[in-house]
């Protein structure tokens, strides 16, 4: 059964008050029983003294025999006692062994100090009644001998009432202490238990979280101590959690920003911590990673292997590592230490795919550079060395020479303007006004530029725009090099005889312009390439026709530099279809 410090307490006073009144009960009757005993014995030691020498006078033939029975008779009346007078034969036979039966109320080394001279009292109880006896043997001693001995008996009859009124008044005493320790032991107890309830019921008020709590400190004792120091205990630990929990914001919001993946585990790799990017970049972004172990993720069990061995060897180790989905993990592992033993490992996770691809495009757009310009360069020294080696002799070959050389110049000034622009272009250096555009002028003018080509090379050309088409936001010379880039890239693919249809339409709040020719398409797998530089699908017939491989790159960035975006739609066989989207002016006006 549970109880509190209250009933403890409680208990507890009574008990002490309880035991201290038995014992104190059987100490006084112990005394009153010693005192009325002693005063019995001594009254009955000098009457018995008294009857001894009235015996001894009698014997000496002093005093005449029925003066001696009446002063017996008259003693044991007002002695309230039994008389008994033996002569030394008695005692003499009482102390041989085998002769104890002789029911003399004293031991044989008692009635030898008898014989001797001595008087003896003892205790002892009466064997029909249970009354407590007081009995007293004195010696009748005659010069130079004892000749017998004086019995005297007497009930303790008023040590028994006496002691039954004291018992009595203990009890009383004892109810009386015991309310009176009730009541002391309530106050009390109430006093020490209910700063200790409250303490308490702020504990646990604690343990949920609430750490504000302060308990009501009403005295200087040491139950008030307790409440003090549990004051400055709530206090003090509130302060630290505010701290703490700063702090695990803190790292929480710069895990939660990192662009790197965090991963910890311990020694037998069951993982401890672990960001939102690490789990995506683990493949395991809808589950709780903590507890779980590094291996049984779906990732390269590779990755788990460089924790370990990070945990076997103690140093730190990275390495990268491609993952089943295509892309490139570099994983930077460093191990955990306390009191210099290694108890865990913490890893760094990056997704280095962009890096490699950019490293493979600048390795791919060094080459294709280098390939662009080698082309011309070559053919522009070939030419100039057989003029200066005097190789052409006639005016007409040192034209022709000329002229190949003029081409292959304006190509290379042509690469270099679009390496320029599209550099710009990408770093947000090349700025322009917009301004409102009426559509239809625009793709006709531009239309019209690319006629020659298109009756050079047998094309038909159709152009599809509806009356309503409302106004765009843009610059007027860069959306014409925008349109001339797309009609020249259909010139270049379409073949004689085909159509190429420059179409607008109103999409909600963007209108979309779109370029479809009729030329052999461009395959699923090489479309997402289109818009990078350098990237050609038919490279030979790019080339023949002075593509640089620029233009469709320069298209996207100035088409999102408008606002809008580009795609494209193709099919093998069956021709390709380029577009982009510009805000109108009432999407543009809205929006701002």
């Amino acid at each position: 059964m549970k109880t509190n410090i209250f009933t403890k307490l409680l208990i507890t006073y009574l008990v002490i008050i309880l035991l201290t009144l038995f014992v104190v009960g059987i100490f006084l009757t112990q005394l009153f029983q010693n005192y009325f005993y002693n005063l019995r014995q001594r009254e009955l030691m000098v009457k018995g003294k008294e009857i001894a020498d009235i015996l001894a006078a009698q014997l000496l033939g002093l005093q005449d025999l029925r003066v001696t029975n009446d002063l017996l008779f008259i003693l044991d009346q007002f002695l309230d006692a039994r008389i008994q007078a033996v002569d030394k034969s008695v005692l003499v036979l009482a102390t041989v062994p085998g002769f104890e039966e002789m029911s003399l109320p004293f031991s044989p080394e008692e009635l030898e100090q008898l014989l001797q001279g001595e008087a003896v009292a003892k205790r002892n109880y009466h064997a029909q009644t249970g009354e407590q006896l007081v009995i007293v043997a004195v010696p009748v001693v005659l010069p130079n001998d004892v000749a017998g001995a004086v019995f005297l008996s007497a009930p303790l009859r008023g040590i028994a009432q006496t002691l039954s009124q004291v018992q009595r008044l203990i009890f009383y005493a004892a109810l009386l202490a015991s309310v009176l320790a009730m009541l002391a032991g309530l106050y009390l107890s109430k006093t020490i238990s209910l700063p200790l309830q409250q303490m308490n019921q702020a504990a646990m008020e604690v343990a949920k979280g609430n750490y504000r709590q302060q308990v009501k400190v009403t005295s200087s004792d040491e139950v008030g101590q307790l409440a003090q120091t549990f004051n400055h205990m709530a206090l003090k630990l509130r302060q630290t959690i505010e701290a703490l929990s700063q702090e695990k914001a803190k790292l929480e919001n710069i895990m939660l920003c990192m662009n790197e993946g965090v991963i910890a585990i311990d020694r037998k790799g069951r993982i401890l911590l672990a960001n939102s990017q690490a789990q995506k970049l683990l493949q395991a972004q809808e589950q709780d990673l903590t507890g779980r172990k590094l291996v049984d993720l779906p990732a390269d069990k590779e990755i788990g292997s460089l924790f370990f061995a990070v945990i076997a060897r103690g140093e730190a180790l990275s390495e990268e590592f491609a993952t089943t989905g295509g892309r490139m993990l570099s994983v930077q592992v460093s191990p955990l230490r306390r009191r210099q033993q290694i108890w865990g490992a913490v890893g760094i996770l990056q997704d280095v795919t962009e890096v490699h691809q950019i490293e493979q495009m600048r390795r791919d757009f060094v080459a294709n550079v280098s390939h662009e310009l080698r082309t011309p360069m070559t053919s522009i020294q070939g030419f100039v060395e057989a003029i200066l080696d005097g190789v052409v002799t006639d005016e007409k070959s040192r034209n022709r020479y000329l002229q190949i050389i003029l081409a292959e110049t304006v190509r290379l000034n042509r690469l270099v303007s679009d390496l320029l622009d599209l550099s710009y272009l990408e770093t947000g250096q090349l700025a322009w006004q917009l301004e409102p555009l009426n559509l239809l002028p625009l793709l006709t003018q531009a239309a019209d530029k690319l006629q020659p080509q298109f009756r050079q090379q047998s094309l038909a050309f159709r152009l599809q725009v509806p009356d309503s088409l409302p106004p765009v936001l843009g610059n007027y010379d860069r959306i014409q090099q925008v349109l001339i880039n797309l009609l020249s890239n259909a010139v270049a693919f379409t073949p004689s005889g085909g159509c190429i249809t420059l179409s607008a339409d109103d999409t909600g709040k963007q209108v979309r312009i779109a370029v479809t020719d009729t030329g052999p398409g461009i395959p699923q797998a090489e479309q997402h390439l289109v818009w990078q530089r350098f990237h050609k699908v038919d490279k030979a017939r790019t080339r023949s026709l002075g593509g640089t491989g620029l233009g469709l790159p320069i298209v996207k960035q100035i088409v999102e530099a408008h606002g809008g975006s580009v795609g494209l739609k193709s099919t093998l066989g069956q021709g390709s279809t380029f577009y982009f989207t510009l805000n109108k002016i009432e999407a543009e006006t809205e929006r701002c």
